[in-house]
């Protein structure tokens, strides 16, 4: 599951759209409205807004559900994107920076099912709460 992560960590730092994309389950959603398709179009979006983006991941706690097939990570990270405009922003940062995905386990490997940030941020300049 560490393994998931990290890979996640490089795709969205080398921007790969195709990387995330195989990485989100069919079935996911999440409490902002976000489906599968909603969530790549606005990674998609995310990745075109900022010409570079660093991710330094402080801590995560995996919880695995008893099936080993469901697990719970929470995340503190912080997240650095830099705008074609040369623009740095704190995207996550501390406790801003605590996030819990859901994962499951689908054909011998994990999948994002969820995404939930714990405090509101703002990503390319509009809030996410």
């Amino acid at each position: 599951m560490r393994k998931f992560i990290l890979q996640g960590k490089k795709a969205v730092e080398s921007k790969n759209i195709f990387t995330c994309a195989g990485m989100i389950s069919s079935s996911y959603h999440d409490k902002y409205g976000n489906d599968r398709q909603s969530l790549l179009y606005a990674a998609k979006e995310f990745f075109g807004y900022y010409k570079q983006i660093r991710v330094n991941i402080k801590s995560m706690e995996i919880k695995l559900d008893d099936t080993k097939k469901e697990a719970s990570v929470e995340i503190v990270a912080l997240v650095v994107g830099q705008s074609e405009q040369n623009n740095t922003e704190k995207i996550l940062e501390a406790e801003n920076g605590r996030f819990r995905i859901r994962l499951v386990k689908e054909e011998n490997k994990w999948h994002l099912r969820e995404l939930e940030f714990f405090e509101p941020i703002t990503i390319m300049g509009q809030n996410i709460s």
